[in-house]
């Protein structure tokens, strides 16, 4: 009794170990049901194997393992056909005739012990046990029966290696391939010596339900576990609770303490972090400025940036950008003593007094001699002749004006505007109004002013600026009116 039991710990080391732990394989006690289809090769007195179809259908139940090993029985039942060729004819059957090829109906049935490592999500197992076969039909190359009588059930082993795929609780994709060995060679109907051999290739799911559970995966199941709710990833005891451990000695467990390596004195939070009081990310042991304003940006040490180096830090800095050694006020921007706009390190002129426009230098500008303007007009009765678009002769000395002072500025843009009175009709007034426009600008460009700097338009009588129905408003509403656009 010694001896087997010293065994059965040299082959199955981690029963002691999982004496510790109390782990249980969750695979133990569960029952298991599977289908499968795939094909078949059979190695036969035949040399070329046509692949055919082949089903199943399976059991399954595994015992109780403390370990990532266990062991189960597994029984099958499957249907399924076999097929070979030959170059030459074969003599087959009984009676005795020739064929190039078989085919062959049967069914199967196993009975076996499997072995099952589980690895989660991908189990690898092994069943070998018994094997029956059954071919109830084996047919020439003409398709008739190769026995005129029923055919015995025979007797044989087989050998089973494939994998078990999780693809959700109670769910696996199963691969497998099979070596069936049916001890009888007269599958193929030609009786000899040589026993007749056939493989399965097979995929298939299995649904299983039953076993143990470990609701918090700490490697202690539900049974055993005093602590079912342990976090995932905490170390834990024989009972399933978390060991605890503070590494850093500051008063929170390993398993909760998000900080670790925190140094020996320093005050945490309940999370094993260090305190930072001023939320600046900079905790309180090395914070140079514990007291800094929430959202101020701060620098290695805890403290608000004054990225110019002006003295006034950047939240309060209106002028953030300020060349260093500037001299600046209490909201960081640089000083203008004169009040010109212009700051004392550039200010050409720093006593200017107040009030006086100076330029990008902060000195005054020059004042202009004399007043700009832009804008001229020309009565129509001294200008025209009644109802018609011909210039008097003080016109066009008031015109010699108007082109000098246009001289001056080369580059600038006119517009000739011609208006009228109400009187006569609203298409007359149109025409008049620009042949009148039209009459001074060709007169200005005959004085040397540019024929693109003058843009001329008849208005008709649609913008008057005074009234209509007097003589004295008409005078006024017949005009022409020149003004600098640019």
């Amino acid at each position: 009794m010694k001896k087997i039991i010293l065994l059965i710990l040299l082959f199955h080391p981690s029963l002691i170990l999982a004496q510790k732990s109390f782990y249980i394989n969750p695979f133990s006690n569960s029952y298991w049901l599977g289908v499968g289809g795939g094909v078949t090769y059979v190695l036969s007195d035949f040399s070329k194997s046509q692949p055919e179809f082949y089903s199943r259908g399976e059991f399954e139940y595994y015992f109780e393992s403390l370990s990532k090993g266990i062991f189960g029985i597994k029984l099958a039942g499957g249907y399924g056909l076999l097929h070979g060729k030959s170059s030459s004819p074969i003599s087959i059957g009984s009676p005795l005739r020739n064929s190039t090829d078989f085919l062959t109906y049967f069914l199967d049935g196993y009975a076996g012990l499997t072995y099952l490592l589980n690895f989660d999500g991908v189990s690898p197992y092994l069943t070998i046990g018994g094997y029956s076969s059954y071919w109830y039909k084996v047919l020439d190359e003409r398709r008739n029966n190769a026995y005129d009588t029923k055919r015995n059930i025979t007797i044989g082993f087989f050998g089973e290696t494939g994998l078990k795929i999780k693809l959700a609780d109670g769910l696996t994709l199963n691969l497998s391939g099979t070596f069936n060995y049916p001890n009888t060679d007269e599958i193929d109907g030609r009786v000899n010596s040589k026993k007749d051999l056939y493989l399965t290739g097979l995929a298939g799911f299995s649904v299983y339900f039953g076993g143990v559970k470990d609701s918090d995966k700490d490697g202690v199941i539900d049974r055993f576990d005093l602590c079912p709710n342990t976090p995932f990833g905490v170390n834990v005891n024989e009972f399933g609770c978390p060991i605890v451990k503070d590494s850093d000695g500051d008063g929170v467990d390993d398993n909760i303490d998000k900080c670790p390596n925190t140094p020996r004195g320093v005050v945490v939070d309940k999370y094993g972090c260090p305190l930072d009081s001023d939320g600046d990310g900079i905790p309180d042991f090395q914070d140079k400025c514990p007291g800094t304003p929430v959202g101020f940006p701060v620098d290695d040490k805890g403290c608000p940036l004054d990225s110019d180096k002006d003295g006034v830090i950047d939240p309060f800095d209106e002028c953030p950008d300020t060349p260093s050694n500037v001299r600046v006020n209490d909201k960081g921007c640089p000083l203008d003593s004169d009040g010109d706009g212009v700051p004392d390190y550039l200010d050409k002129c720093p006593d200017t007094q107040l009030n006086i426009e100076v330029d990008e230098t902060g000195c005054p500008k020059e004042q202009k001699s004399e007043k700009e303007e832009t804008s001229f007009v020309l009565q129509g009765m001294t200008t025209f002749e009644a109802g018609k678009s011909v210039l008097t002769e003080s016109a066009k000395q008031e015109l010699k004006k108007l082109a000098e002072l246009m001289k001056k500025y080369p580059d600038s843009k006119w517009r000739i505007e011609g208006h009228t009175d109400s009187q006569g009709s609203a298409e007359f007034n149109k025409r008049l109004s620009q042949e009148r426009a039209d009459a001074v600008r060709k007169y200005l460009i005959s004085l040397g002013i540019p024929g693109e700097n003058l843009v001329a338009e008849g208005m008709g009588e649609n913008y008057p600026i005074a009234d209509n129905k007097t003589e004295e408003g008409r005078q006024k509403n017949r005009r022409v009116v020149v003004t600098k656009i640019k």
